[in-house]
């Protein structure tokens, strides 16, 4: 069933996944990875902008940002997702997306045979700017 994109259905979704068997939890880490679009458009209810918005997002975007959550949830994290309320006035949206695995998460690059690589949760913000 499909949830509202919002901070309520995110966590939803993402408790339901943990709760999902081996396989059909990675059936849908490899949707995140294969085609972020189609999960998002058949998870979530999204408006007619928000579709829009879906379907121009950039594949390298798609890609980075499916990684970044696949990897996420393959390490036992939820994302961490933010969507702020929509102001009623003119605005500006804004999309924050911070995967610490893209900047370095080595626990102690000294000494490599020890070090461990930690998977630090992908985070997003979806933010609204007044013009």
């Amino acid at each position: 069933m499909k949830k509202n994109f919002d901070n309520t259905g995110v966590v939803s979704f993402q408790t339901e996944l943990f709760l999902m068997s081996i396989i059909q939890r990675q059936d849908m880490m490899d949707l995140a990875r294969t085609d972020l679009a189609k999960l998002l458009l058949d998870y979530f209810y999204m408006s007619p902008s928000q579709q829009a918005y879906i379907a121009t997002m950039t594949p390298a975007f798609k890609m980075t940002t499916g990684n970044g959550i696949a990897e996420t949830w393959e390490s036992g994290q939820y994302i961490q997702f933010q969507k702020d309320e929509k102001p009623p006035d003119d605005h500006y949206k804004d999309l924050v997306v911070i995967d610490p695995a893209m900047i370095n998460n080595i626990a102690d690059q000294s000494d490599q045979e020890q070090s461990v690589p930690i998977r630090l949760p992908i985070s997003i913000w979806i933010r609204y700017q007044l013009q």
